[in-house]
């Protein structure tokens, strides 16, 4: 029942995404704006509350470096990867859709399902390094793909230092280590702050949802390139969990919850919020399409963790 608790909200958005398009209810130009609300307010402000309450200590830099070493290799590989992909107009979201993970709306509930949400922080610790790398090289990186444009890193440096995202980010680990939010939460604003931050964040997940299921087409001609890359970035994320469960267990050692926090987290789909950077449609329907089908195995994993735990 806790599976259904958690997938059911998600499914439930992502059909109302589908029905919203069936029904003409949204067009293509309202998606569009919904995707400029998330990318550049709702997001960056979620992105600066996760990071600004995050706990900073050795092992936090030292997951983090894991991390990030890990979600360079395997965006690296991607590119490699990129001649296993027949269809040609797939091909360039390969590298992104291989790599990257969806904690918020699938990672996050799947995990204090199993772990307890005063366990959360093991996971969120792994999601650091997803978010600096994510809205950094992989979202600066994939606007220029979608543009048609050369990878450019003069570029790529200019774009990420403009972006919400990437701002808010760097923002929130100066907040995070000089404790400036923490102090304010214990302060008389607390409840001011707190709200704030809720009624721009709270509808964050289902803003994306609503947009992925808009997305979604159940095309033949998809679901050959969707199969394919769900295959392949199940292969890579087999090899990468094994790499980075062995690279804790002889730096920081063996800690149960967190070795369930990483394969819950590497088990995830690619990000959903990659959904609302993307300008063409028929990328779109391609990454939304092979992130939903994603969601089945996440839950395989869950269930698997759950029989083996429990």
């Amino acid at each position: 029942m806790k599976v259904l608790e958690i997938i059911l909200p998600v499914l439930v958005m992502i059909l109302l995404g589908m029905a919203c398009k069936r029904l003409k209810l949204l067009d293509q130009n309202g998606i569009n704006n919904m995707k400029l609300l998330v990318t550049q307010i709702m997001l960056p402000v979620a992105i600066f509350q996760a990071l600004a309450t995050a706990e900073y200590n050795k092992e936090t830099g030292i997951l983090v470096g894991i991390m990030f070493v890990m979600l360079v290799v395997s965006f690296s590989i991607g590119f490699l990867l990129r001649p296993l992909m027949p269809a040609e107009r797939y091909r360039k979201y390969l590298p992104f859709m291989v790599s990257v993970y969806e904690g918020g709306s699938m990672a996050y509930p799947l995990y204090t399902s199993l772990c307890g949400a005063e366990n959360l922080s093991q996971i969120a610790v792994l999601d650091i390094a997803g978010l600096l790398f994510g809205f950094s090289v992989y979202m600066g990186m994939l606007g220029q793909v979608e543009n048609g444009e050369k990878i450019d890193p003069g570029k790529l440096f200019s774009s990420a230092i403009r972006t919400p995202a990437f701002i808010a980010s760097v923002l929130g680990i100066i907040a995070g280590l000089t404790g400036v939010v923490q102090k304010l939460l214990a302060g008389p604003f607390a409840g001011t702050y707190t709200s704030v931050e809720n009624i721009l964040t709270t509808s964050i997940t289902s803003v994306i949802l609503l947009v992925v299921g808009f997305s979604i087409e159940f095309d033949k001609k998809l679901l050959s390139p969707c199969i394919r890359t769900i295959v392949l970035r199940i292969l890579l994320q087999a090899v990468m969990i094994g790499g980075v469960l062995l690279a804790i267990h002889y730096i920081v050692g063996d800690h149960l919850l967190l070795n369930l926090a990483v394969i819950s987290y590497m088990s995830a789909p690619a990000t959903f919020s990659m959904q609302t950077f993307l300008k063409s449609e028929d990328g779109s329907a391609y990454v939304s399409t092979t992130n939903s089908l994603y969601c089945l195995v996440s839950i395989l994993v869950y269930v698997v963790m759950a029989f083996v735990v429990y």
